[in-house]
């Protein structure tokens, strides 16, 4: 069966203090959860501040990629540097999965370990099995890295509400945020969300045309 893996690790974990390690890996498992309506996710940390993100539809994989990344930026405390995952996706074949992720294998771990390793100072990367998916999605996926790189926490909290609501209308958005519409609007805007979400359904639409194939 064809399903995602996200492999990551946290940008500049030694600076996190101490009191707020367990507070990233809520973090993370809440992220995980709430994505858990759209298809079953599970993560698994090891190492300290490394993990691993079984995504059961492969379309939906970088959605919860770039939520993790949101998520973290969103929840970051005052004053802290923010917080970061470095992220590498990959798309392929799993024929054997234990209990624990780790222990796991399949075509899909071997790319998102592969890349992983060959990550450099990227926070996404995508991997598939299909030569020519990786050349379409590859600069599209840098100016969105880019663009995700510089959000603010304000930012990355409203693009991940829209990404996890995006039935809600942004008025409503707001008001669970306490924001003014126009408060909501200006950040959204600055965040390039609905190039974000454009480029989240693209790869969606995408990876759902190779697997038929």
């Amino acid at each position: 069966m064809i399903k995602g893996v996200i492999t990551g690790d946290l940008v500049h974990s030694t600076n996190i203090a101490a009191k707020w390690r367990q507070t990233v890996v809520n973090v993370l498992h809440k992220c995980v959860a709430e994505f858990l309506p759209l298809t079953f996710v599970k993560l698994e940390m090891y190492r300290g501040d490394s993990f691993q993100v079984v995504v059961d539809k492969p379309e939906y994989a970088l959605a919860i990629a770039i939520a993790l990344r949101a998520k973290l930026r969103a929840e970051t405390p005052d004053k802290q540097e923010m917080w970061d995952a470095r992220l590498a996706v990959g798309i392929g074949e799993i024929p054997f999965e234990s209990d624990n992720i780790v222990t796991s294998d399949g075509e899909a771990f071997r790319l998102s370990g592969r890349s992983f390793d060959h990550i450099g100072k990227k926070r996404l990367i995508i991997s598939t099995p299909w030569l020519n998916f990786n050349n379409e999605i590859e600069l599209v996926t840098r100016f969105a890295d880019d663009v995700i790189t510089s959000w603010t926490a304000k930012q990355a909290m409203v693009v991940y509400l829209s990404m996890l609501f995006s039935n809600k209308l942004q008025k409503d958005l707001a008001e669970d945020l306490c924001m003014t519409k126009q408060n909501f609007s200006y950040h959204w805007i600055s965040a390039r969300g609905q190039l974000i979400l454009d480029y989240v359904k693209y790869f969606e639409s995408l990876i759902l045309k190779y697997i038929r194939q």
